[in-house]
């Protein structure tokens, strides 16, 4: 028989065991499943890239809008439009690729919250669009850029959210495995005296004599 296999454990590596397997799991815990509603939210990432580049109202584009194009102060464009179509570039591309392509729950926290203002500064995008101007212009009507892009917000929130709450019981679960981990390796050691050397003794005048 192997003579290694007769030699227990040293704290030591005992204890890097335990610290490997606790990083795993929070890395773990950190990170949300690739499922089916991942990829339809992939599809409206790419349905927000597309609408940017047709019109928004009128002739007007969304990248001349974030471009500040000199055609989109003269189109009696309102601040809801324009904060619209950033919130779109910021959490429709931007935080909603990084949370794909990391898989960090944090980062998809981030993407819902933004894509959810999103909506409700598309809804106003629209309304705008379809009413009269402070100075009784016309109004200059919904794009199909503007809809498109609408719409994938709407997807990105209702996925963004489902995988939030759907998240929140998972970790949870990772935070009370890694307590209930810890509580045992401490009554472990306890137990079997690892990791607790006694204090040293000290020394009297009379033992270096």
């Amino acid at each position: 028989m192997n003579a290694d296999s007769n030699d227990p454990r040293g704290p030591e590596e005992l204890d890097d065991l335990r610290s490997e397997v606790e990083s795993a799991e929070r890395k773990l815990a950190g990170e949300f499943q690739v499922g089916p509603r991942i990829l339809v939210a992939a599809v409206a990432v790419l349905v927000v890239i597309g609408s940017l580049a047709l019109p928004h109202t009128g002739t007007l584009t969304g990248l001349e809008i974030l471009l500040g194009d000199q055609h989109a102060d003269g189109g009696s464009l309102v601040i809801v439009s324009k904060v619209f179509v950033w919130l779109e570039l910021l959490f429709g591309v931007l935080a909603s690729g990084a949370a794909l392509l990391t898989r960090r729950w944090a980062v998809s926290v981030i993407a819902g919250a933004g894509s959810g203002v999103a909506v409700v500064f598309g809804l106003l995008s629209v309304w705008s669009r379809q009413t009269p101007g402070l100075h009784g212009e016309p109004p200059t009507g919904v794009g199909a850029g503007l809809l498109l892009g609408w719409a994938a917000m709407i997807v990105l929130a209702v996925v963004w959210i489902k995988t939030i709450w759907a998240r929140t019981p998972y970790q949870l679960a990772a935070e009370q495995e890694r307590r209930d981990a810890a509580r045992d390796w401490e009554k472990f050691t306890r137990d079997n005296s690892i990791g607790h050397r006694p204090p040293p003794r000290p020394q009297r005048p009379t033992d270096g004599v």
